[in-house]
């Protein structure tokens, strides 16, 4: 699969779009009102017994979820009474961990922690290695790596997540990234301590050269090209990639200078990456992508598809609830083939919607029904190859014995909506 992440402005906003062979599956935005990695001092100003949790003001005009459970042991007092549990009046420090959803209120942890280019780290005391890295010897030898830098820092509970991509990295380069981690999340704690209640400690930064980034090291794609139209974002993409292809053993030297094609670009080139800055002055990024109608149609509620079905996507307080349609195409002598067809084309559709608008907590989806068990499984391995692609865990669930398949998707951000690009 070969994908492209154009960098452009849209509608007054600078955004990035990720194609995957033409195809729109995520948008990013330069600048985004998440609050998700926020870090803030609190003020507890209720408790709830029943759902075992408190709520915060950080001076905001809602207050915050707490959970007592998922921050267990692991919360920094700032101001505390004498009781050892969180009570009404105390200070703690917090990091945003989920943006408000509708009606539920953004959630915060103490399990603060900062996401680098080959570990993540938090405040678990515990090591967790990608699932990705399958070699053993591996996976002991990078817990081995880590384990020295987390003693010294387990006065805060260090804990880290070791990531793909630092797979056979050398010991140095991982501890110096975790150490500097560590630090930084030391240091945020021990300044704390002087700090008011409801002030912002640190604003996370979350640019879209931090996205790149992560499509880079990932490398999930037979080949990534990253379009641009800005002349800095352009210079800084471009250090990146030449210095992933130095990691790769090229140098630099599999890189070709990119200066013609059908609109004017410049850049350079390899098997696998490529990093191009938009120069046409007769058009624009949006227009050579015809990013206007990929939106529309990716935020429709109602998505046909190329079999004649449609898919229906209708978002609910408690759940998204998506419906297959077999619309025009049942024809021919063997229905049960043509809605296998239209199922699995739907099933593709699907997965790349959820990605596209960030649906998350509780879908379910009422394909047309078959009536083979192979069909079924044929049908089912197709969702499942296609959620997998995503970059947020989607679980799935089971199959009803009315038929109705059920998902999770991890929360992460807000979902997007046709409003956010008016």
């Amino acid at each position: 699969m070969e994908a492209q992440f154009i960098i452009t402005e849209y509608k007054g906003r600078r955004m990035g779009f990720l194609l995957e062979d033409g195809r729109l599956v995520r948008v990013k935005f330069l600048e985004s009102n998440s609050m998700v990695g926020d870090i803030y001092t609190a003020k507890v100003v209720s408790k709830v017994e029943s759902i075992n949790a408190v709520f915060l003001n950080i001076g905001s005009s809602d207050y915050l979820y707490y959970s007592l459970v998922d921050d267990e042991d692991k919360t920094i007092f700032l101001k505390h009474g004498k009781s050892n549990r969180v009570c009404i009046g105390d200070e703690i420090l917090v990091q945003i961990s989920k943006d408000a959803i509708k009606s539920k209120k953004a959630v915060a942890t103490s399990d603060i922690g900062f996401r680098g280019k080959y570990v993540v780290v938090n405040r678990t005391g515990k090591i967790g290695v990608s699932s990705k890295i399958t070699d053993e010897e591996e996976r002991e030898r990078l817990k081995d790596v880590v384990t020295p830098v987390l003693d010294k820092y387990s006065d805060i509970k260090a804990g880290v997540i070791i990531r793909t991509s630092a797979e056979n990295v050398s010991a140095d380069e991982i501890c110096e990234e975790l150490e500097m981690l560590l630090k930084k999340v030391k240091d945020i704690i021990d300044s704390s301590a002087h700090r008011m209640a409801k002030e912002l400690v640190l604003k996370h930064q979350d640019s879209i050269l931090r996205y790149v980034e992560e499509l880079i090291y990932k490398s999930r794609y037979k080949k990534l090209t990253i379009i641009t139209d800005d002349q800095s974002e352009y210079d800084e993409i471009h250090d990146v990639l030449v210095e992933k292809n130095s990691e790769l053993g090229d140098d630099g030297v599999g890189f070709t200078k990119v200066t013609a094609g059908l609109y004017n670009y410049e850049g350079i080139d390899s098997d696998r990456f490529a990093v191009k800055l938009f120069k046409d002055e007769m058009t624009s990024l949006d227009l050579v992508f015809d990013l206007e109608t990929k939106i529309i149609k990716g935020f429709a509620k109602h998505i046909h598809l190329k079999s004649g079905g449609s898919i229906v996507v209708e978002p609910t307080e408690a759940m998204t609830v998506i419906d297959v349609n077999t619309g025009k195409a049942v024809k021919g002598k063997n229905v049960q083939k043509t809605f296998l067809k239209i199922d699995k084309e739907a099933a593709e559709m699907i997965a790349r919607t959820i990605r596209l608008r960030n649906i998350s907590g509780i879908i379910v989806i009422d394909f047309i029904n078959l009536t083979e068990p192979e069909d079924i499984k044929e049908l089912l391995d197709t969702l499942k190859r296609e959620i997998s692609r995503d970059e947020i865990k989607v679980n799935y669930i089971d199959m009803t014995p009315l038929g109705l398949v059920e998902l999770t998707r991890k929360k992460e951000n807000r979902p997007l909506t046709m409003e956010d690009f008016s």
